[in-house]
């Protein structure tokens, strides 16, 4: 389970294998370190030497945040193999391996947009056959658009970036599109806004990727990979861009899926959310009932290499993957794709 501490002024420590995050004194959590798989850090909190210990010997890592946006990763000393995986990786962003994994990550994104739509697709068609039209006729185009996606060419990622973050751009309005039919009316979703969020539901897609994030930066960082090199999100000071490719993949069936389906159901409404300086921020219950869902997605098995784990291993496999590719252990690098059935 990933353990959220957001309270200015609490302070987390440690009571022999239990993790404990206390305020002015008073216990307000206690959790066994093996259930724990991410500490997240979103206020001004202070550590014990103590827990630091605890976490970095059962190896949880601690995601610190500014707003949504990761800023340090504390973790033990996970096994980084050699430095060879970093410099086969600065050297990809000028080959062919560059253009590949660009291209995989965007491939996958798309893909599983559509599959989700189609997920949810079969899961109402039942009820109203319109819907499901609307959401299939969505899915197939999306799904032609991440055909096309293969058929850019280039030496380079500098040559094909621009082609291919067009591409993305035009798949994700037609997601974003059809996702809105999904939604209650009330909770007034348009289109995705990230700086700031502006109704409840990017809010939650926020505070959900924001999670997503820290899992994809502790797998990066263990598979001995620089998280701020990445192939597809150009370089930029401060910017994790290779945990920002990584997430594309992910994004869908471990956040959106989440999300919507919490909305559908009335499990989280506009009176989850307040509104702060043109912005709406996530409310005490209703980021309960997020995290609580999204810890479930996480854990939960997905189906993988005709078997299935837990999606939160799933990520650590595809940054191995990431790794593998680069050296020359793998002939090429697979995105994941969620299936249902």
């Amino acid at each position: 389970m990933i353990l959220e501490v957001s309270t200015h002024g609490c302070r987390v420590g440690r009571r022999g294998r239990l993790v404990r995050v206390t305020l002015n004194g008073e216990v307000l959590s206690e959790v066994p370190v093996s259930k724990l798989s991410e500490v997240i850090v979103s206020g001004r909190v202070s550590f014990s030497s103590e827990a630091v210990q605890l976490l970095a010997e059962n190896g949880v890592p601690v995601l610190f945040m500014c707003g949504w946006r990761p800023v340090a990763l504390l973790h033990g000393f996970f096994m980084h193999g050699t430095v060879l995986t970093r410099r086969e990786q600065m050297a990809a962003y000028d080959d062919e391996r560059g253009v590949h994994l660009a291209k995989g990550f965007v491939r996958g994104g798309l893909v599983n947009k559509a599959q989700l739509l189609r997920y949810f697709a079969a899961s109402r068609g039942r009820s109203d056959g319109e819907l499901a039209g609307a959401l299939e006729a969505a899915a197939s185009e999306i799904f032609g658009v991440a055909c096309e996606v293969e058929r850019v060419e280039g030496g380079s990622v500098d040559d094909v970036r621009f082609e291919v973050m067009g591409l993305e751009a035009e798949g994700t309005r037609v997601y974003y599109e059809a996702l809105r039919l999904l939604l209650p009316e009330g909770v007034g979703f348009e289109r995705r806004e990230r700086r700031p969020p502006r109704d409840p539901v990017n809010a939650a897609l926020s505070y959900g990727y924001t999670m997503l994030n820290g899992r994809c930066l502790s797998a990066i960082a263990a598979c001995g990979l620089e998280p701020y090199a990445g192939f597809l999100h150009a370089d930029r000071s401060g910017k994790p861009s290779l945990m920002l490719d990584l997430s594309e993949e992910f994004r869908q069936p471990a956040v959106d899926r989440a999300v919507v389906s919490l909305f559908s159901k009335g499990a989280l409404g506009r009176e989850d959310f307040g509104f702060e300086e043109g912005r709406v921020v996530l409310g005490g219950k209703g980021k309960e009932v997020l995290l609580r869902a999204l810890n479930e997605r996480f854990r939960g098995e997905v189906r993988v290499d005709g078997g299935s784990a837990p999606l939160e291993n799933v990520i650590f496999r595809q940054a191995r993957m990431i790794a593998r590719y680069l050296l020359g252990k793998a002939p090429k690098y697979e995105p994941y794709v969620f299936t249902w059935h």
